[in-house]
């Protein structure tokens, strides 16, 4: 994310800050189940810190960012779904 924006600037090129915690809730997933999924991936921020990265208190690293949306998609895709949370480098090319 860019550090020049204020907390109530909006950029084309970034999500909502709260965008993983949506897609969290349409997945289904408690935050501690989520924390769980990150966790298993090789994530390394505590569950306190992860809830903070979804509300956008905090902003994850782009290795944390990855790892949340890949635990994130990878429930989609139990759902029967797509991947339809997208990675760092996507968000940038944006």
């Amino acid at each position: 994310m860019n550090s020049n924006l204020g907390p109530n600037s909006a950029s084309m090129r970034e999500p909502p800050v709260d965008i993983l915690d949506t897609y969290r809730q349409e997945a289904g997933l408690s935050h501690g189940e989520l924390w769980l999924r990150y966790f298993e991936f090789g994530g390394m921020s505590t569950a306190f810190e992860l809830e903070a990265y979804l509300y956008g208190v905090l902003a994850p690293s782009t290795y944390d960012h990855d790892l949340i949306a890949h635990a994130l998609n990878e429930r989609f895709v139990e759902l029967g779904g797509n991947h339809p949370v997208a990675y760092s480098e996507a968000i940038r090319a944006k």
